[in-house]
């Protein structure tokens, strides 16, 4: 089953979103950008679920929407 989900590490994030990775982790621990999470197996690898940022980015888009031109 294909449901468009992919495990984004965060270089990936940085660059799909174009913010620093400081910048992500900023956010992250503001409450302003989704958390990592870490894999099944116990490594220290993280990722982010790419339905996750692309949902926060549609949300950027929407309050700029909503400002006033």
């Amino acid at each position: 089953m294909d449901d468009g989900i992919e495990f984004w590490p965060m270089k990936l994030v940085a660059k799909k979103v174009g913010l620093s990775q400081t910048e992500i982790y900023r956010r992250i621990a503001d409450g302003r950008f989704p958390r990592s999470r870490s894999y099944a197996d116990g490594g220290k690898r993280r990722f982010w679920l790419s339905t996750e940022v692309l949902d926060w980015q549609r949300d950027i888009l929407a309050k700029n929407e909503d400002l006033p031109q």
